[in-house]
C-alpha cells in the first residue's frame, strides 16, 4: 500500500472510531416554519430518491466549491470537491454520512500540497495536503443535477431553494461562511453571478429570517474574477439568529470554531457565550470555550497591524 493509500485508511479509520454512528437517517432536520404551509408536493425536489438531509448537504456544498456534473461519456452525474486536511472531519463527515449512499471504495483519496498550500508552514506532526472526494455516478445525482446545475452550470433558484432544510444553511455556512477578522458574518459565493447570490440572500431573509444583503466586493477581484461576490448578514442580531439555526447541528467538534461570535461589547459577548453552550453538545463544552477565547484574544490585537490567523490555522490550534 503507497503513502498516499496508507494516508487515506488510516484517517477514515480514525474519524469513523471517533464518530461511530454516521446514519444520516437519524437525523432530524428542521424546515423553516415560514414554509410549513406551502405545499410542495408534486415538485420535481419531491420526485428525488435523496434523504433530506444529504439532499441539503449537498446542495449547500455545491454552491461552493463542488461540482455536480455529467463528464464527458458518462450517462449520469458525480460529485467532486477538495478540502485541506486541515478540514478532515467536516469533509470526512460530508463524505462518510451525508453522501455514503453515493461512494465507492476509490471516492476518498489523499493529494500532496498544491498551489498556495505548498507554501504553508506545516505544524508538528501534520500532514498537510488535500482530501479529494469523487462519488460514483448515480441517476438520483443526474435528476439533482438537471435541476440545480442543468449543462453543468451551477443555478440558484427559489423553486429548488424552497426544499433545503437546516442543514442547507449549515452546510453554506462552514463551507464559506465567516467570522474571521474584519469580516463578521459573511458567506463567500466569490463565483456565483450576483443574480444569483441576491436571490439566495433573498431566500435566507424572506425564508429562514436573517436579513442579509449580496454584494460585489472590488476589492478582492482578481484577473479570472472581476466581481467576486459575497453576502454580508446585516447585523449582530440577525447573526446570531443564523447561528442559532446552525450551531445546534455542527456535526464535527473541529468546526465549532465557526459559530464562535465575538462582539465588541463585553455584555452581549458574555450573553452569547453562555447562549452558546446551550445550542452545542455538552460533551464539546471545552473546546467552545478554547475558541471563544481564542477569538476574544484574537479581538483585543484588532488594532495591531499583526495579520489574524486564517481559519485553517484556527481549526489546527485546537
Amino acid at each position: 500500500m503507497n503513502y498516499k493509500k496508507t494516508i487515506t485508511k488510516l484517517s477514515i479509520k480514525d474519524f469513523k472510531r471517533r464518530y461511530p454512528d454516521l446514519d444520516v437517517t437519524k437525523l432530524m432536520p428542521k424546515k423553516p416554519p415560514s414554509l410549513e404551509n406551502v405545499n410542495l408536493e408534486g415538485k420535481e425536489m419531491t420526485q428525488l430518491d435523496i434523504n433530506p438531509v444529504s439532499l441539503s448537504i449537498i446542495c449547500g456544498t455545491v454552491l461552493g466549491d463542488s461540482n455536480l456534473s455529467i463528464g464527458k461519456n458518462y450517462k449520469n452525474a458525480r460529485i467532486q470537491n477538495r478540502h485541506s486536511t486541515r478540514q478532515t472531519d467536516w469533509f470526512m463527515w460530508k463524505a462518510l454520512c451525508a453522501l455514503r449512499p453515493f461512494l465507492e471504495e476509490s471516492s476518498i483519496t489523499f493529494q500532496l500540497p498544491d498551489g498556495e498550500q505548498k507554501k504553508s508552514e506545516k505544524l508538528p506532526g501534520e500532514t498537510l495536503g488535500k482530501w479529494k472526494l469523487s462519488t460514483r455516478v448515480h441517476e438520483e445525482l443526474t435528476k439533482l443535477r438537471n435541476i440545480i446545475a442543468p449543462n453543468n452550470k451551477k443555478t440558484v433558484e427559489r423553486s429548488w431553494l424552497n426544499h433545503m432544510n437546516d442543514y442547507f444553511l449549515m452546510a453554506l455556512w462552514l463551507d464559506d461562511g465567516s467570522l474571521s477578522k474584519g469580516r463578521q458574518g459573511v458567506i463567500s459565493v466569490n463565483n456565483m453571478p450576483f443574480s444569483e447570490a441576491e436571490t439566495l440572500a433573498s431566500y435566507i431573509t424572506t425564508v429562514w429570517g436573517v436579513c442579509c444583503k449580496a454584494s460585489i466586493v472590488e476589492s478582492k477581484a482578481t484577473k479570472t474574477n472581476i466581481e467576486p461576490v459575497e453576502i454580508t448578514i446585516t447585523d449582530q442580531d440577525n447573526l446570531e439568529k443564523l447561528l442559532r439555526i446552525i450551531a445546534p447541528i455542527v456535526p464535527v467538534e473541529s468546526m465549532l470554531y465557526k459559530v464562535c461570535f465575538c462582539p465588541l461589547d463585553s455584555s452581549r459577548q458574555q450573553r452569547w457565550a453562555s447562549e452558546l453552550k446551550t445550542l452545542v453538545r455538552e460533551e464539546w463544552h471545552d473546546t467552545l470555550e478554547k475558541y471563544l477565547a481564542y477569538e476574544l484574544a484574537i479581538q483585543e490585537k484588532s488594532n495591531d497591524s499583526e495579520p489574524s490567523d486564517s481559519e485553517e490555522d484556527i481549526v489546527q490550534k485546537y
